[in-house]
């Protein structure tokens, strides 16, 4: 280990040389201690944004790009037939989605509003004695799901007070059975085995039959009879100072919400578009449909227009939606991870990680060429030292190690300085360079907001994070593994820079090295 002790006393003995190229690594260290310290600090601040939203996919209707494009259509037959070959999600896709190890719980199911038999009341909500709530829209909110475990099962918004929730085997069994909240229960003194039933039939069209005299009309005939197989807790709540809050309605109320399962679901439903078939037929009116297009038109209205997946980390969302891009046939299908609002708000982010890192590679391509072009010119002077070297036996390996070892050498003391001076700097130069590019990203910030078409039923299950809260997670911080990678970093640049001068030691023959000097 001789070529140690070689390099350092040359290193001491060259004071003036060390120095200058220390202070080369002190300059390129600061530099680069910045540029990876907002690289890393971007890019930590979409990490913990990520793992603090909600890791959900939705495998949905893309309504914004199908409604789009039917805006460009100018002929009135294609403008039906787009109408006519309405996109819908694929079941066989949707349960590919769901086998997925990844997935922890999925929502596959349909809402709709429906209302209780005169036996029962709803739970109020609040608002009844106000003028805007005329109360006829209804007053349970139904959800006919699969029997798989829901994601407000999994993640406790529901939990069973008593017996037991809706069970694939329902599902499978097409079981008329039901789950309600405690609420309600109470409510209605019921209790695990009793039965409940309701109507998913319009109460407009209940008064029109009514009125009209039709002979098929059988007011009993439109509510269904479930039995309650369990009784659960829902954690959800109508806030009262909410704007809407005076407009909503009792089925908007989380204590009225009545799971069942899919299959009994869609039965229902079937069975409400069969009597409004039979209605219109019989009535003669202008509005009637056949008991075919009524089952048409019934499988469409049972038919989830999406399924949510919640998975086990917000980190694997999108490459869960890189894994099953490809099974989506649908044109106007997509899956969607809230992705393109995340990007929108991380753009600051982003500008910043890019050209923090064009920064670094150019400081440390200089930094070689630098360091290369100093060590080649000082390798000159050295040549008699070199040719002794090689005369007394010492390969030209560790001549080569001992220039390395210089370099480190004033490379550690260069860095070990910049580590001090760049950590302070790091936090406010980082702020004031988030602060310049956040000023200058809002001036060609787009103002234009997308169209939103929404299907009633669809529910928003994604975190909504603010561009303040993603920004507010942005601090440059100079840790020990960004230190350990900066060293790493400048023992590269050495690495490199000492090639060069390699290929010269290479070619020096000592014998004659020591003629030319005498």
């Amino acid at each position: 280990m001789n070529f140690l002790k070689r390099a350092w006393r040359y290193v001491t003995r060259k004071k003036t040389k060390s120095i200058l190229l220390a202070l080369t690594f002190f300059v390129i260290g600061n530099l680069v201690i910045l540029g990876l310290g907002i690289s890393a600090a971007a890019e930590n601040a979409k990490v913990l944004t990520r793992k603090s939203m909600r890791a959900v996919v939705s495998y949905e209707v893309d309504y914004d790009s199908y409604y789009a494009w039917i805006d460009t259509l100018t002929d009135e037959d294609e403008i039906n037939a787009a109408y006519e070959n309405y996109p819908s999600i694929d079941t066989d896709t949707a349960a590919r989605l769901a086998e997925d190890e990844r997935v922890k719980a999925y929502n596959y199911y349909a809402s709709y509003i429906a209302t209780l038999s005169s036996d029962y009341t709803a739970v109020p909500i609040g608002n009844e004695d106000t003028s805007v709530n005329s109360g006829d829209m209804g007053n349970l909110n139904l959800i006919g799901f699969d029997g798989a475990t829901m994601i407000e099962m999994a993640e406790g918004t529901y939990t069973i007070a008593g017996g037991r929730f809706v069970s694939k085997e329902d599902q499978e069994a097409g079981s008329f059975v039901c789950n309600i909240t405690s609420q309600l229960a109470d409510q209605n003194n019921l209790h695990v085995g009793d039965t409940i039933s309701f109507s998913m039939m319009d109460t407009y069209m209940v008064s029109e039959m009514q009125n009209s005299g039709w002979s098929g009309f059988d007011e009993a005939s439109l509510y269904q009879e479930y039995e309650i197989v369990g009784i659960y807790d829902n954690a959800e709540e109508v806030d009262p100072n909410s704007d809407n809050f005076q407009w909503m309605s009792q089925y908007e109320n989380p204590q009225n919400i009545i799971l069942l399962p899919l299959s009994a679901y869609q039965e229902q439903v079937r069975s409400v578009y069969l009597t409004l078939a039979r209605y219109y037929a019989e009535t003669g009116s202008p509005y009637g449909i056949s008991e075919e297009e009524a089952e048409t038109y019934a499988a469409d209205a049972s038919t989830p227009s999406q399924v949510i997946y919640l998975l086990d980390d917000p980190l694997n969302v999108d490459q869960f939606c890189s894994d099953y891009e490809s099974l989506l046939t649908d044109t106007y299908t997509r899956l969607n991870a809230n992705n393109e609002t995340f990007r929108k708000m991380a753009r600051p982010l982003d500008t910043l990680s890019f050209f923090a890192d064009i920064i670094v590679a150019i400081v440390v391509v200089n930094a070689v060429i630098i360091i290369s072009l100093v060590t080649a010119l000082t390798l000159k002077t050295r040549e008699y030292e070199i040719g002794v070297l090689l005369s007394i036996g010492v390969s030209k390996v560790k001549i080569v190690a001992q220039l390395f070892c210089e370099l480190i050498f004033v490379a550690i003391l260069g860095l070990a300085a910049a580590s001090v001076t760049g950590s302070l700097m790091a936090g406010q130069v980082g702020d004031k360079v988030l602060e310049f590019q956040t000023a200058t990203e809002a001036q060609y910030q787009d103002t234009t907001t997308d169209a939103n078409y929404y299907y009633y039923g669809d529910q928003n299950y994604f975190t909504e994070v603010t561009q303040e809260q993603l920004l507010s997670q942005y601090h440059v911080s100079i840790s020990p593994a960004l230190l350990a990678e900066i060293y790493l970093l400048g023992a590269g640049v050495v690495l490199i820079a000492c090639i060069v001068p390699s290929f010269m030691i290479m070619r020096l023959n000592p014998k004659q090295i020591l003629l030319e000097q005498n």
